[in-house]
Formats: C-alpha cells, sequence, structure tokens
C-alpha cells in the first residue's frame, strides 16, 4: 500500500492537507464519544430499570399462578357443587327405597359421593393456601413497583434531557466538521472516511520515531524504510500493516 493520491501536490501543501485530517479526525472522534454517551444508559438508570423489568416480569408468573390456581379451585368448588346435589338426590331417593338392598345401595352411593367431597375439601385447602401466598407475594411485588417506577420516570426524563445535550453538542461538532471538511481535498478525505469505517473510527494515525526506527501509531508495526521516507515527505501513504493514513509526528 504506498503512495495512494497526491504526488503531483506540493509537499507543504500535501503536509497540510494531512494535518486538517488529523485534526478533523479529532473532531470525529469527539462526535462518536458523545454519540456513544447518548445511546449508552447511566448506570443508576440501568440498575432501576433492570429492577423494575425483573419485578414486572415476576409479577406476571405471580399472576398467572395465581389464575391457575383460581381455576384449579374453581373445578374443585364446581365439583363439589354437582356432587352436593347428587348427594342430596340419592337421600331423595333413599327415602322412596323399597327394600333393605336399595337401601343399601343408596346408603353406599351416598357414603361413595360424602367421601369424595371430603377428598375434594382436603385438595383444596393447599390450593387456598397456596393462593394466600401467591396474593401475599404480589402485594409485595406491587408495593416494590409502586415504589420504584416514579424513581424510574424520574431518571428516564433526567436521561432524556441528557441525550438531547449530547445530541445539540454532537451536532454543533458536526457544523464545525463540515466547515473544516471544506478545506480537505475530496479524495483525500472520501479515503480517510472509508478506512475510519473499517477501523473503528480511526482513519489517520502519526507515524513516531524510536530511536532509529519508525511506528505507526495506530497498530504499533515498525514500518519499513521506504514507507517512512514517504511519509517524511509527507506523502499519502498508508501503513502496510493496518492500512491506516501516516502523518509524521511533530
Amino acid at each position: 500500500m504506498g503512495n495512494v493520491s497526491g504526488a503531483d501536490v506540493p509537499q507543504s501543501k500535501q503536509l497540510a492537507a494531512l494535518r486538517a485530517l488529523f485534526a478533523l479526525q479529532e473532531k470525529d472522534l469527539a462526535i462518536d464519544r458523545l454519540e456513544s454517551e447518548a445511546e449508552s444508559l447511566p448506570e443508576e438508570l440501568l440498575a432501576v430499570k433492570n429492577q423494575v423489568e425483573a419485578l414486572e416480569e415476576r409479577l406476571a408468573e405471580l399472576l398467572e399462578r395465581k389464575r391457575e390456581l383460581e381455576r384449579e379451585y374453581q373445578r374443585h368448588s364446581l365439583d363439589i357443587e354437582d356432587l352436593s346435589a347428587k348427594e342430596k338426590q340419592a337421600e331423595e331417593e333413599q327415602k322412596k327405597a323399597q327394600t333393605a338392598r336399595e337401601q343399601t345401595q343408596y346408603e353406599n352411593r351416598i357414603q361413595q359421593i360424602k367421601d369424595r367431597i371430603r377428598e375434594l375439601l382436603e385438595l383444596s385447602t393447599p390450593i387456598m393456601e397456596a393462593m394466600e401466598e401467591v396474593e401475599a407475594e404480589v402485594a409485595r411485588v406491587e408495593a416494590e413497583l409502586n415504589q420504584l417506577r416514579p424513581k424510574l420516570e424520574e431518571l428516564l426524563k433526567a436521561n432524556e434531557a441528557r441525550v438531547r445535550a449530547l445530541k445539540e453538542e454532537a451536532q454543533a461538532l458536526l457544523a464545525e466538521r463540515a466547515v473544516m471538511a471544506q478545506g480537505i481535498p475530496t479524495s483525500l478525505l472520501k479515503e480517510y472516511e472509508a478506512i475510519r469505517r473499517a477501523r473503528r473510527g480511526t482513519g489517520i494515525v502519526r507515524m513516531v520515531r524510536q530511536g532509529q526506527i519508525f511506528r505507526c501509531e495506530g497498530c504499533n508495526v515498525v514500518l519499513p524504510t521506504h514507507v517512512a521516507q514517504k511519509v517524511v515527505q509527507a506523502q499519502v501513504v498508508r501503513c502496510p500493516s493496518c492500512g491506516r493514513l501516516l502523518l509524521k509526528e511533530e
């Protein structure tokens, strides 16, 4: 990746363009930071938001469990009501029995119904207890939510104001960037922007000297001598390793 453009441009102008591009990148990085900050949530807001969401999920689970218990209890209640009616009917029919055998048959039938009613009542007791426990937990969770939701609303409003301020600041920087970009050759600017997209926001870096060697500040790779010479001459050169544009360290 050698000299990519600007071979006929005077060295002083090329150097000025690269320096202007480096300054433009500082503006871009500042805009990036503002946009990233605007997208991220403050720790307190995130913590309260996660807590509210967890409680709402817990509440939904409790309410579903409560509905299941109510349906089960209702089924038992209807069965008991139906059996009680059958018991009453069997008792009425027993009064009309003509023989001892019929009397015994009705007694057995009535006893079976009573046993089943007793069994259903025994089954209903733990359901009622479970319903009471669920209702108590629902009340506890709802009370906790009632305390947290106003706090969440307050934090959300504060965050909206924070984001607005950050976006306004970013817009101001974008306006300044637009002015700065006018002084940079279009081809160089487009190349920088393409590299920046591919390299996590950094399209141009300095070439730094360490003794007798030169390194790319972006990837810390030692640069070949011919590449370093071109950078010193203010040619538009990209690092052979990371592909970023190189600017001579001042």
